[in-house]
């Protein structure tokens, strides 16, 4: 199905206009993330390595170099940093959301795309409060894991290699702006067999080749802080999920013991599922989207750390997910949508020493900043967070158990019928 660019730039015009209008209202509202970009950008300015002065630089450098751009055009320009930043976001989220609506036009062949992409991402107030507010760089994260799912549906349509080399840059840019997408690498097992082995090679290039290049300059500056601060990060725990509940309940020793338990368990399903993509050529859309959304959303709903920000790598797939599913699918992800839009904008309304609480600029009472301290909490975050983690955990183990069925017709039959 060909896409109309109209219904397309009329989603732009209201997108835009709605974040907008949000920043003109609460462009004072900014997270704790937001002071912390300026500072590494001020630290570069000066010189210094944030790598060794900061505690904020968890990734890979190409965010750095971003802060660095950020900072020098906002001098050029005479606007503030956080301007340029939330600029280049809603930019970013502009892209995506052109290549998701292309994606849902090609693969859905529905006439509904432009009204998923409305809900989904132009007016979603998760997606708002991400680009306007908290000004964390998991957009650029999400958009790079849709184009390599994008390519990898583009490949398993006519296995023409040009799709699958350009999926395994797509990954190789994504862990160079952030590791975590290098978990949907399996996704390139399916039909290797159907590639040349000079292809393969190169894709391997393209795949490991950025990160590789990109954490070598900045390893031999500052080995220790490579190390312990990006091959060593393991997020915030405590506030949500397992970690959370470890936490208010006082199982000190089993918050310890989990990021060992969970490595073991994420790492052994994805070692299976290498070797059972490797010995298939192809798995239908709705499985390769519903995969991907298993292997992203593990990591929060299931991980040793958790930021709200985590939501942008997995947010475009599950509107894309929304247009394959079934019924019950969509029921599901309507309530998803409804609790994680009443959990952000609470955590966002309110919560002024990490999310910039916007609500407070509407009105404040002494009850409100009560609250607003209350929710800074560990305890409170987990609290409020429960019910979406809970959906997280269903979407987990609901999507994941199909797959899991799939995998072992194969192993029942010997591989046959793929």
């Amino acid at each position: 199905m060909r896409p109309d660019l109209n219904k397309f730039g009329l989603v732009l015009v209201i997108s835009l206009t709605v974040r907008g209008g949000y920043l003109f209202l609460f462009g004072d509202c900014a997270s704790f993330d937001l002071g912390c970009w300026k500072h590494v950008a001020d630290v570069l300015q000066a010189g210094g390595n944030p790598y060794h002065e900061t505690r904020f630089l968890n990734y890979p450098p190409l965010w750095m170099q971003l802060l660095c751009l950020f900072k020098k055009l906002s001098l050029f320009w005479n606007v503030s940093f956080n301007t340029v930043l939330r600029g280049f976001l809603i930019a970013v989220e502009s892209a995506l959301s052109l290549l998701l609506y292309t994606t849902l036009a090609r693969v859905v062949k529905a006439g509904s795309a432009a009204q998923w992409l409305l809900a989904g991402i132009a007016l979603n107030p998760v997606a708002i409060y991400q680009v306007c507010q908290h000004g964390n760089f998991d957009v650029l994260v999400g958009f790079w894991v849709l184009l390599a799912v994008s390519l990898v549906l583009r490949f398993q349509e006519a296995f023409a290699a040009r799709f699958w080399l350009l999926a395994c840059l797509a990954l190789g840019l994504g862990a160079l702006t952030k590791i975590v997408p290098l978990c949907l690498a399996p996704l390139l097992l399916l039909a290797w067999r159907r590639l040349h082995a000079l292809e393969l090679l190169l894709g391997a290039v393209l795949l490991l080749g950025p990160i590789t290049l990109g954490l070598s300059i900045v390893y031999v500056l500052g080995p220790e802080d490579i190390q312990s601060k990006v091959l060593g990060y393991r997020s915030v725990a405590g506030d949500f999920g397992f970690t959370g509940l470890f936490t208010w309940l006082g199982l000190s020793s089993w918050l310890a013991a989990w990021p060992r338990v969970f490595i073991l368990g994420y790492g052994s399903t994805w070692l299976a599922l290498c070797l059972w993509l490797s010995q298939r050529d192809t798995l239908n859309p709705r499985q390769v989207v519903s995969l991907a959304v298993v292997l992203l959303m593990a990591i929060p709903a299931l991980g040793p750390g958790y930021g709200p920000q985590y939501v942008y790598w997995f947010m475009p797939l599950l509107v894309l997910l929304y247009g394959l599913g079934t019924r019950g699918t969509r029921r599901f992800l309507g309530l998803l949508y409804g609790v994680a839009a009443a959990t952000y904008t609470i955590e966002y309304g309110l919560n002024f020493k990490t999310y910039g609480a916007f609500w407070l600029d509407i009105t404040q009472t002494r009850s409100l900043l009560q609250l607003g301290l209350t929710l800074a909490t560990p305890a409170a975050q987990t609290g409020l967070n429960l019910p979406l983690w809970l959906l997280y955990c269903a979407g987990v183990a609901g999507w994941g158990s199909g797959l899991a069925r799939e995998l072992f017709r194969d192993l029942r039959t010997g591989w046959q019928g793929k």
